[in-house]
Formats: C-alpha cells, structure tokens, sequence
C-alpha cells in the first residue's frame, strides 16, 4: 500500500473532505514530466494518506488523470475513504433478494409486550447491514464496527428495493437525523464509528485564535417537529392513528409522519378446497371505530370546547359564555346517502369514517351557536373575536355568536366493520363478530408506537444550529471530524449550541478550512417528509413479503362474491367556524345614540348616549359624563331623546340632563346687558328620536351654548 503525505512539496492543491454518512475524499495534483509517462497510480489501487505522519484515511485511488495547463502536463488524483464501495454496491435483504428489508429478524417489544410489526432496533439494522459489507469483502476484513447509537432507538422498516448499501444507511439516518458516521484510521486497523450527535465529544474554536474569517450559523426551528405519528391503512382506509405528543393532530404544519400496512389476523386454518377457475379470496374485513363527543351544554363547560375549535380564544381571559342554540343545516352534500339521519343531532362526529354499509350509525350537519362576551376590550389581534359593543345590565360588554358548523353522529362509540354488511359490535365500542369472511379468524390487536414515536419526539427537542464556519488555517480532521463544535470570542450562544459538525473542506496547501454544521446536508425536513411518503408506495411490496408461499395467505377464506367491494367508508369528521363579517365602525361623537339589543339582536332593550361637553366663548364650562366607558345610558326605546342645560347669571355651569322632552329656554344675555338679570338660564337642544327600533340623529359633537344677541334662536313665543 502506498502512503502519500499531503504536505509533500511536491503535491499542489491538497485538499480533504469529508460528509456525514459518505466517504472522504482526498485530492491532489502533481506535475507529470512526459506527456506519455506512466500513470503514478492505478485505479483502486490503496493508499494511505497521511497528514504530518499520522494516518487520516486509508481507500483507493478513484482518479489518475492526466491535464494539460498551459505548457505544463499535471497529473490530477483522487482517493475515497474505505466506504467508497458502498456508493456503488447493491443491498441484498435477509431473504436474499433486493426486495429485503433490513430488518426481518428485528421485531421490537411495545410498551404493553406485544411485538411491534416491522419496527427495528437501529444500532442492530446499522451493524447488519456493515457486517453484510464486511462479509463480501467490501470493506477490509479487519475494520471495526463501533455502533453507540442506544439499544433502545427504534425505528420503522421499509422496502430497500434496488438500493446500495450506502442508501440503506442514509435511510436509517432519516429516521434518526441525529446520527453520525465516520472512520477513525489512527489504530492498526480501520474503525467505523456510528454514535448520536448528542454524545459526540466536543470541539472548540476560537474566533481569535483559529482566525475564522467567517461565521454564519442561525437555527432551525422548522426541524423540530410539534408532533409525530404512524398511520395504520388497510389499501385505502385508515384504520388507527397513533401520535406523540398524544392526542396532538398530525395535520399541522412539520408534522413527521409514517404510513403503514395494519396488521393481518392469524385466522384458522380450513379444509374447504377453492376451485381452481377465478380464484376469489376473501381478506378480513378490518375494524373501524367512530367516536363522537358531547357539546357544550351550557357556561360551566363551554370554555374549553371553544378553546379547541378557536385558538385565538385562549389569549382573551374573563370570557363568559350565555344561551345555546343548535339548528340543522339543511341541503347538506350526501344527504341521499342511507346512513343520514335528520335526528342524528346528538353528538359531534370526531373520529372514524363513516359507511353506507353500516346502518347503525347515522349521520347529520348542525350548526352551534353560542353567545359568549367579555367586560373588557379584547387584546390586540383578537378584536374580531368580539367586534360587537352592547350594554349588559348596565355595563358595556364586547360580544359575538360564535358559530360552529360540523357532522354529528348518534352515538359517543361504536365500532363497525368495513364489509358489505357493515357488521357493528353494539353500543359501547364493543368489537364487532367476523361477518362476512366466514371464518373465526381473530382481530389482530393494533400494536402500540408510543414508544417509537416518543423517542423519536425526544431526540428532535432540540433546536439545531446550522450554517458554516471558515477558519484561514488547515486543521487536521481529527480535531473536528466526528464532534459537536462550540466557538468562543464571538457570540455567547455560540458556547452553548453543541452543534454537531456535518462536513468538512480542508484547502491543505492554501490553509483553509470550511465547516458545515447543523443537519445532514442530503437530509432537510422535506427529504424526511419525503422518504415515508415513499413508505406508502412500498407497502405492498411489505406485504407480499409476510408470505412467500404459492398458496394464498392464512386468515383468508373463500367467497365468491369478495370481488364485490363492500361501500367504503367515505364520510369523515368534518367541522369548521363560520364568522360574520366584520360590522360597521362608525366614527365616534359627542351625541351620539346607540341601541341596545338583546342577545338575538331581535328585541331593542335600551339605549344610550356618548358624552358630551358644553361650551361657552370657546371654553369648556361643563359636561353630561358617561357612566360607561364613555356613554351615558339612557334605557329608553323609543321617542325623543333632549339634553337640558342649566347655566348663572355669571355664565358658569349649574346642571345638565338627558329627557324624552324639551325643556325650557332662556338664553344667557350679553355680558354689557345690565338689566333684567336673573339667577339661572336655561337651553334645551333635540338630540334624537328613537322610532322603529332606529336612531334618527338630529345633532352629533359637543354644545356650543348661544349668548342671546339677536332673534336667531327659538327661545320662545315671538310676542
């Protein structure tokens, strides 16, 4: 085995590079003194290349070409690490064949002991799969496999058709994105290291000191996902759902989800011979569970449901909830069906789909309203929440009927089966007899993924920093080849980001160094989302493989009529908010009259008015102030709404009123007029009329009281 050392003078543009979960590379130029000499290596020829005398990779030579630069013929190479026959190689599965998975003998234990189907433990998938490269000699013999990932990591098999050994390593890295892989070379013998990024050892960097030129991290909070979740199918139907957190909706946006074939039953085994002309077989019908839920049934429990269906609602405290109403929507899309049901009001339709061939379970479509108001004016954001002002026994409250449309059902729980008769286990949620497959096979128990789904949860808690980092210096691999990277001297989150590094470029002869941290480059959360989406895709490819005989699976029975598909549940939970659009804001101003309605908004209850300041000269001399939040309630429904105001001789202020008639009027006189002084003067000023549940405003703004200068004014009988 040759050994190139990178720093020889006599090798231009060394250069090294490394990725998470593929091979290192090292390349180099040398000069050729011939254009016709022999080539300086072979192709897959070994090398080791050595950085300063200490081994950093032992591979094979991967490129000798000869290129002409000007005058000058230079020979351009290039070395892979020891995983480079991976890239190129095929996978074979346990069974031999490409169609294999990587993990047939790998079943898992769920929380409550049951074998969990196609779920593997991920340190024993990675040390298959090396050890089946070790075995055909596509790694050295003598490598190590060194795999710290825990024992308890979990995660979910999948069809590896025509994929290399190096693509089923980097779909197991999608299922547990924290992992990296690398090859330590300094021993006697090669060792391939797999370890969780949160247990890599540490490296640091000093801005200063190791002169990093450039700096651009920034977190990633798209990869954290809020929830994650395994969907069980049976063809097109979906028979459970199972999410971590629990109960959390994996319809929100980052979601990781996989889909995957339910399980089968066991079944018995008959004697019934089928005949030999069109074959049918019948496959056990799988079991599908619809669950309602109650409505608010009044103030005491109406908070929480409404929290649920608006989010928004949660920012708005001291929201009292009033009168209920609940009203069939009518011209609803499916109403021919058979299983709709004007009366199936009772329960709102949370889970499950609904089928034809069930006659038990009836369907229909309500609308919820409920009244619902707060004291306070709602927060910002939320204005449109309680766009309405009304006054409440005397205090002025902000209100809306919130409304919410959606499918009931006429039970809380029942369970059905997806056949042509649409068999029901009775009420209560009781699982329902075998019904059309005439035989007693079992149901299987859906196994539990908390477990799995947790785990994963817990390792994706963690924001992770991504970017690169560029230091005018070559540093040698072992420093940061396989570590999480802190940098000092610059920003204090930098100490505590424990980023791991993903890649890394060394320039040997120019002294430079770029590092790539954060998530696997070939990995970002649309690749995940991706990858067990493809899952659906090979599922039947999965289950084709639970049986590898030429007679037909056990747990089938015959019947000549099973190509007749029984009618699919096609009716699913459906609910949304229905909002009114946004009233009319009028401008505000003195004056001003406003209805109060009562919570239908059919009945007027009151009134009331904006407060309102009088003016003499110009200058403010009193007020009728508001008892309300700036109005002044009135409470009559009808008829003339007056203000009355009272002033001294001295033009100061004495009194003022609201009434349903005009008062009396004696103008305030001139200043210069001395005689005929009185006490007190008097105005009155129509404000409104209040007529057939309308306000008629006659005036609007504050009261510029007259001073009796000329007959412009109505202060009475002209005599």
């Amino acid at each position: 085995m040759k050994t190139v050392e990178l720093t020889d003078k006599a090798l231009d543009d060394a250069s090294y590079s490394w990725q998470n979960f593929t091979p290192m590379c090292v390349s180099w130029r040398q000069l050729a003194r011939t254009q016709d000499e022999t080539a300086p290596y072979l192709y897959k020829e070994p090398v080791r290349i050595v950085w300063n005398g200490a081994a950093i990779m032992e591979g094979t030579i991967r490129k000798c070409s000869l290129d002409q630069s000007g005058n000058a013929w230079n020979w351009s190479i290039e070395a892979c690490d020891i995983l480079q026959p991976l890239e190129a190689a095929l996978y074979f599965g346990a069974s031999g064949a490409l169609r294999g998975s990587v993990g047939a003998s790998f079943n898992v234990s769920s929380g409550t002991g049951q074998d969990v189907p196609r779920q593997i433990k991920i340190a024993d998938a990675l040390r298959r799969v090396m050890e089946a490269a070790r075995q055909y000699g596509l790694l050295p013999p003598e490598t190590g496999i060194d795999v710290t990932v825990p024992a308890a990591a979990t995660a979910w098999d999948s069809s590896m058709s025509c994929d290399t050994y190096a693509g089923v390593l980097r779909k197991l890295l999608s299922l547990r994105p924290g992992m990296v892989m690398w090859v330590d070379y300094s021993g006697a013998a090669p060792v391939i290291h797999v370890a969780d990024g949160a247990d890599l050892k540490q490296a640091r960097l000093d801005r200063v000191a190791d002169r990093l030129s450039e700096i651009m991290l920034y977190p990633r909070p798209d990869l954290v996902p809020p929830a994650v979740g395994v969907v069980l199918t049976a063809g097109d139907l979906v028979v459970d759902t199972q999410s971590w957190p629990r109960g959390a909706s994996l319809h929100q946006e980052g979601c990781v989800t996989v889909q995957m074939a339910a399980p089968v039953s066991s079944g018995d085994d008959g004697d019934d011979t089928a005949p030999s002309e069109s074959p049918c077989w019948n496959f056990t019908k799988p079991v599908v569970e619809v669950r309602g839920a109650d409505f608010p049934s009044g103030a005491d429990d109406a908070a929480e449901w409404w929290k649920s269906k608006i989010p928004g609602l949660s920012a708005v405290s001291g929201v009292k909830f009033g009168s209920i109403k609940k009203n069939r929507v009518a011209n609803v899309e499916g109403m021919d069906m058979s299983n709709y049901s004007a009366d199936a009001t009772a329960f709102e339709h949370v889970s499950g789909q609904l089928s034809e061939a069930c006659k038990t379970i009836k369907w229909s479509y309500v609308e919820f309203r409920q009244f619902a108001w707060i004291t306070q004016p709602p927060p910002k954001g939320c204005e449109m929440l309680f766009p309405i002002e009304k006054n409440r026994g005397g205090q002025l409250c902000y209100c809306n009927w919130f409304t919410w449309t959606c499918r009931t059902i006429n039970g809380t729980r029942r369970k059905y089966r997806a056949d042509q008769q649409g068999t029901d286990g009775g009420d209560g949620g009781g699982d329902p007899p075998s019904g059309s497959t005439g035989g007693s096979a079992d149901e299987p128990a859906v196994p539990d993924y908390t477990a799995a789904l947790r785990d994963y949860y817990d390792i994706t808690r963690v924001t992770p920093w991504e970017g690169q980092v560029t230091a005018l210096h070559a540093i040698k691999p072992r420093f940061v080849v396989g570590r999480k990277l802190i940098i000092s001297g610059a920003r204090e989150e930098y100490l505590t980001m424990d980023t791991v590094v993903q890649s890394v470029s060394v320039d040997v002869g120019g002294g430079r160094t770029s590092l790539r941290l954060g998530a696997p480059g070939h990995l970002s959360l649309q690749d995940m989302i991706d990858r067990v989406r493809q899952m659906a895709a090979a599922q039947q490819d999965l289950d084709e493989d639970l049986d590898k005989s030429d007679t037909p699976a056990t747990g089938l029975t015959w019947d000549m009529e099973a190509s007749q598909s029984p009618p699919a549940p096609t009716v699913g939970p459906e609910g949304k908010m229905v909002w009114a659009s946004a009233p009319a804001i009028p401008p505000i101003y003195a004056l001003q009259v406003a209805l109060d309605w009562d919570d239908d908004f059919s009945n007027v209850v009151g009134s009331r008015m904006r407060e309102v300041a009088f003016l003499m000269d110009g200058a403010k001399i009193g007020q009728i102030p508001g008892d309300n939040n700036g109005w002044k309630t009135l409470g009559q429904t009808s008829g003339e709404v007056w203000v009355n105001c009272i002033v001294n001789k001295e033009g100061a202020f004495v009194s003022a009123g609201v009434s349903t008639q005009q008062g009396p009027i004696d103008i305030y006189p001139p200043l210069t007029a001395k005689e005929g002084e009185k006490e007190q003067y008097s105005y009155s000023f129509h404000v409104a009329t209040i007529k057939d549940k309308q306000v008629i405003q006659h005036m609007l703004g504050d009261i510029q009281l007259p001073i009796k200068v000329a007959s412009t004014y109505p202060d009475g009988p002209a005599e």
